[in-house]
Parts: C-alpha cells; structure tokens; sequence
C-alpha cells in the first residue's frame, strides 16, 4: 500500500548500506497507460515528481583479492595509491579500507573527496587538495581528468609520476593522460 515517502528514513537506509561497501539502487516506479509500448524519453522526463518511492538495495561488489595484493605491493614500493570513483563516497571509503588505501580511515583529514565538493575547489588549489585525499567519490569523466592533472602538476609544481587504471569508457580520458595508462 502507499504511504508518505519518509525521506530521511531512505537516505539512512541508503547510508548504512553504503557504509557496509555495498552499492545502493533506488527503486520508483510509474503507471503509464496501457497502450503505451514505448518507453519514450518524454514519458520518462514527464514523470519527475511522478514515482512512486519503492526502496533501495544494496549490492555487494568486492574487490577482488588480487587488488589487495596489488595495493600492498605499490604501498611497499613507495607509490601513494588513490581511489578515483564514480561510486557513493560512503562506498567509496569502505571499500578503500578494506583493500587498504592509506588515509582512508574513518574520520581523517581528507579521506574523501566527492565531485561536488571538488567543483568548489579551484585549479590552484587543487594539486594541494590532492596531495591529502585517499578517495574520490562520485567523480565524472571530466573530474577524473582534472584529478589525474592536479596531481602531475603536484604542490609547488613538484608534479608527480602518474599511473592509473580503469576498466570503463568513463576512464579513457583520465587514462589517455596519465604518465603510464
């Protein structure tokens, strides 16, 4: 049955999920006629305001082992490992703690950097910025750029190697202008 949509109720669930590393999906839905066999762009732009709240879900996606090697491995090397994602930074953090990404802990400096946040930080500050970030959440193609930039441009023009991996388009333009892609 429908009741009113508690929203502060959903974004909790949605928190507590996302603070166990799982990935969270919210779900709504919408009547629409009958006759209707295509789903067309306007009928979904139409419905903004228009759903029905339904829940949320939350889908564990764990790192792989090897990547806890791998991690290790650069840590002992000296290389600063970093976590750029389009992830929920609640996720984000989780899932940097347990493949342990330094910085991430709960509560330090810097730990994580979300996408709107770093709109608000502009071109010089940003290699500063970096340099203390562990995690970059909900980051766009476009901010994965910048990001992988700031940080060849480093603090004080001291730039530093970059290396970065991906396994998306989204990644392309980051990986295209990292030192080793």
């Amino acid at each position: 049955k429908s009741a009113p949509l508690h929203r502060e109720r959903a974004h909790q669930a949605a928190s507590e999920l996302a603070q166990r590393g799982l990935r969270v999906l919210a779900f709504a839905s919408r009547r629409v006629p009958l006759e209707t066999n295509v789903l067309a762009r306007e009928l979904v732009e139409s419905a903004v305001g228009g759903l029905t709240f339904l829940g949320v879900q939350g889908m564990l996606d764990p790192p792989r082992p090897e990547a806890l090697d791998a991690v290790s491995a650069c840590q002992r090397a000296g290389i600063r490992v970093k976590m750029i994602t389009g992830d929920h930074a609640l996720t984000a953090a989780t899932i940097a703690r347990m493949i342990g990404i330094d910085g991430a802990s709960a509560g330090s400096e810097g730990t994580v950097l979300t996408g709107a946040e770093m709109s608000e930080v502009d071109d010089a500050a940003l290699p500063a910025r970096a340099e203390v970030t562990a995690v970059f959440a909900r980051m766009t193609p476009e901010q994965k750029l910048r990001l992988v930039k700031a940080m060849q441009t480093g603090v004080g023009g001291r730039g530093h190697i970059v290396a970065m991996t991906g396994d998306g388009v989204n990644d392309a333009p980051a990986l295209r202008q990292a030192d080793i892609g």
